[in-house]
């Protein structure tokens, strides 16, 4: 049986793979990351980040209530490991498309192996395409998917499985884009809402929440986003006036905000003179 399971997920291998790849335009971007709390160990080479820990580049972001990185000597990244309920991945790979989601209790990626670990209640959505399973691995340099029901171990507690393993493949023609529907000569009915995932439900509330949680301010005028606190920093954009924003963090003369340029989502610093807290 875990032979034919095995042959059946290689067919499958479009719905994993997405996980190590992206646009190239987000690996040339800051990598901006939030929490309530920093630590660095340099003996052991791992830096921590713990409380709603935020991590974005380009379109690429996770979060985790800990997202811990760890180091080689030559500070070189060999595993990072975001852990939480629930830890979440979001990225578009391909301009136009729709992007890839993943969640887990755990997400873990090993750089030396080059192998990416979704454990406790693991989900990924692709095209409409989901697998779900107590425990994901995928080989990135096989291209191997392996989904387990099994128990998985995290920490030092065992994770149950809530149920199989679970595949949904949409039919090939479903995923092509779709022409403009001819005018109808009677008002259509109103579709339903499209269903959603318990887990999705969750993710939804929880992103709602982390919004809840931050103050709001607006630009006063054209205001530059900046990679750091300073104007030394690499300019990431420039914000409209009135245009509202969210504050993460304050450091001084400098406020951490997340906001919208040019419809995409961002994350960085501008000076606090041009922006006013809202009530």
């Amino acid at each position: 049986m875990h032979q034919h399971l095995t042959k059946f997920l290689f067919i499958t291998l479009g719905l994993i793979p997405a996980l190590a790849l992206a646009l190239p335009s987000d690996r040339e971007q800051p990598i901006n990351i939030e929490a309530d709390h920093a630590q660095l160990d340099d003996e052991r080479g791992v830096t921590q980040y713990k409380g709603n820990a935020i991590l974005t580049q380009g379109t690429l972001r996770i979060t985790g209530d800990i997202i811990t990185f760890y180091y080689d000597d030559d500070q070189q990244i060999t595993k990072t490991i975001a852990e939480g309920n629930l830890a979440t991945y979001q990225q578009i790979h391909k301009a136009g498309e729709d992007p890839v989601k993943a969640r887990a209790i755990q997400m873990e990626y090993h750089a030396k192996t080059q192998k990416i670990y979704l454990l406790g209640d693991g989900y990924v959505l692709k095209d409409g395409d989901k697998v779900t399973g107590n425990r994901i691995e995928y080989d990135i340099t096989k291209n191997i998917v392996h989904v387990n029901s099994g128990p998985v171990q995290i920490g030092d507690k065992t994770q149950q499985s809530t149920g199989r393993v679970h595949i949904i493949i949409q039919p090939p023609g479903s995923k092509k884009a779709k022409k403009p529907a001819k005018k109808a000569t009677k008002p259509a009915a109103p579709k339903a809402p499209a269903a959603t995932t318990e887990l999705e439900q969750k993710s939804d509330v929880q992103e709602t929440k982390e919004a809840e949680k931050y103050p709001t301010a607006t630009t006063t005028t054209h205001l530059n986003l900046r990679t750091g606190p300073g104007t030394q920093y690499e300019k990431l954009g420039t914000f409209r006036p009135n245009t509202e924003v969210i504050v993460l963090t304050n450091q001084k003369e400098w406020v951490q905000v997340r906001g919208t340029i040019n419809a995409k989502p961002v994350i960085g610093w501008v000076s606090r003179r041009y922006i006013e807290l809202n009530n």
